[in-house]
């Protein structure tokens, strides 16, 4: 049976693709910075028929990443699948964005996004076993978009990262794919885009008319998860075909 470790597992995207993965059959590691933020989460129902447990994992902390990593590794038996969902977003136009600003999005979802993967394939490395990482970027990554550059340059890396590190672990058996979401309605997203005229706008760009659900999200990254061998370095954009014009 596998293994997966799904960051930023409590609310969203998140929550949708761990319940999914269960659903699946995947015995799951939900990590989150704050181990209490995943209570009404383990007693969902969807985690009756796998092993599940909750991890603290800080993204902006070396030793939160290596302790969180082992603690699922230890937990589960091990581990052969990472989805790094967790992230955060900025608002702000480039000239106002601050430093601290800056290393706190970088810092997320980034640097905390590849080590990560550094600590899933080196434990699958030294268990001689295949394993997938399933990176969670962002049209913003693909496209241009005022006020909303940091956010757009930290999706970007990601979505090399994804490609890098497939070239590097490809030999080892380590898949590293991306889903690169549009605006999915959250109730994060949801809050934003209260506006009608807002929302209204948005929706006209899209070719489907249609807002990506976050199920749609989620099923991607479970065909990533369990993918053929020669499925690696890829971004598949669900986004009712926005980056396809």
């Amino acid at each position: 049976m596998s293994a997966a470790l799904v960051t930023g597992a409590s609310t969203g995207l998140g929550l949708e693709t761990a319940l999914t993965l269960a659903r699946a059959g995947y015995d799951l590691a939900l990590a989150d910075r704050e181990i209490g933020l995943l209570d009404n989460v383990m007693a969902h129902p969807d985690l009756a028929g796998v092993t599940a447990m909750p991890v603290v994992l800080e993204l902006q902390s070396e030793a939160s990443i290596r302790d969180g990593m082992a603690s699922a590794i230890e937990g589960l038996g091990g581990l052969d699948t990472l989805v790094n969902n967790a992230g955060r977003t900025l608002l702000a136009q480039a000239v106002d964005v601050t430093w601290d600003d800056w290393d706190s999005v970088i810092g997320i979802n980034l640097k905390g996004a590849y080590f990560a993967a550094a600590r899933l394939a080196e434990h699958c490395i030294d268990a001689g076993k295949p394993g997938a990482v399933i990176n969670i970027a962002s049209t913003h990554g693909l496209t241009g978009l005022a006020g909303r550059s940091v956010y757009g340059i930290s999706k970007g890396g990601l979505i090399q990262m994804t490609r890098m590190l497939a070239i590097e672990w490809a030999k080892a058996g380590i898949r590293v794919n991306a889903v690169a979401p549009g605006t999915v309605m959250t109730e994060s997203r949801q809050q934003l885009l209260a506006d009608p005229d807002l929302r209204a706008r948005m929706q006209a760009r899209i070719p489907t008319g249609e807002f990506p659900e976050a199920r749609e999200i989620a099923d991607a990254v479970l065909f990533l998860a369990g993918a053929a061998p020669s499925l690696t370095g890829q971004v598949i954009a669900v986004d009712g075909g926005l980056t396809a014009e």
